[in-house]
């Protein structure tokens, strides 16, 4: 009776952990001014580019980052940085490194040429806490003030997201891309 106690337990906190599996990776602060927004590409880029433009409609920063361009624009400027060229990999990276770990490295890159010191991460919600956990580890030391706004005009599946083949995508997608950050960052 012991036995099927305990495998009852371990079913009920694995399914407990199915259902918060999405909850953890949607991590949000709320806006605060900062110097630059830095927004991420993706699939969702139109959603994520309309979040960036309305908090520096609002006031929040002065410049628009898009690192995977390679483009600094000040906010009334920022139609023409995010045009749709083509984005590029920067060539002295590591391969092992995953595209969104290489543009928080050129955010990085790119602030610190401009004097930039604080920012607003903007994307996916999904992606969120995975960007969270890569800039805490890039943007290291007292010198920076990070902020992780996601976007509002990306909609969530309604109901468990299991049901629904898009949702089970993006949460295995980045739960391995997260395993994978911790996997190689210790193989540098």
């Amino acid at each position: 009776m012991r036995t099927f106690a305990a495998a009852i337990a371990v079913i009920l906190a694995f399914a407990g952990l199915v259902l918060y599996a999405p909850n953890y990776l949607f991590y949000a602060d709320p806006p605060r001014k900062a110097d630059a927004v830095i927004l991420f590409l993706g699939n969702e880029y139109r959603e994520r580019r309309a979040e960036a433009v309305r908090l520096m409609g609002e006031g929040y920063a002065a410049y628009l980052v898009i690192p995977a361009y390679g483009r600094v624009a000040e906010a009334v400027k920022h139609t023409e940085a995010s045009r749709n060229v083509v984005p590029s990999r920067p060539s002295h990276y590591p391969v092992v490194y995953e595209d969104t770990h290489i543009e928080i490295i050129e955010a990085k890159r790119l602030m610190d040429g401009k004097g930039l010191t604080s920012a607003i991460f903007v994307s996916s919600p999904h992606h969120m806490r995975r960007i969270k956990l890569i800039a805490d580890r890039v943007f290291t030391g007292g010198a920076y003030r990070t902020t992780f706004v996601p976007t509002r005009f990306e909609k969530r599946k309604e109901g468990f997201w299991f049901f629904h083949e898009s949702e089970i995508k993006k949460v295995t997608s980045e739960y391995g891309k997260i395993l994978w950050f911790f996997l190689y960052r210790w193989m540098k």
